[in-house]
């Protein structure tokens, strides 16, 4: 079994060049109206008319450093400290939470993603 994520974008060609060259991730399949982006085992599918828009999260073995590489490619982080359970955020915007940190960034669409590294 695979995992498949539907996200809706505004602009496909922007969204897919976000998902490539900003995540380093590949495209698989493209045509007018959607796109998937191999994660690993798992699939995202960008799509102009359906598809969530928070949520979307990518598990990284060592987040400070995936942060900083994201930074570099332009990708901006923010927190938001009434979130429930915050506990703090750091100077690179990556937010602590009894479980686990996360960096919460927007796609080129404005959708809400997170890299996350729980607590082990």
């Amino acid at each position: 079994m695979k995992a498949i994520i539907d996200v809706k974008v505004k602009d496909l060609e922007r969204a897919i060049e976000f998902y490539t060259e900003k995540l380093g991730l590949s495209c698989r399949h493209k045509d007018k109206e959607w796109a998937a982006i191999k994660v690993g085992d798992a699939e995202i599918h960008l799509y102009l008319h359906a598809g969530i828009t928070s949520g979307l999260e990518f598990y990284v073995d060592d987040l400070d450093n995936e942060v900083k590489k994201l930074k570099k490619k332009g990708v901006d982080f923010f927190s938001n400290k009434k979130m429930v359970n915050f506990i703090s955020v750091d100077k690179n915007q990556i937010t602590t939470f009894p479980w686990g940190r996360n960096a919460f960034f927007k796609d080129s669409e404005g959708n809400q993603l997170a890299l996350v590294k729980d607590f082990e």
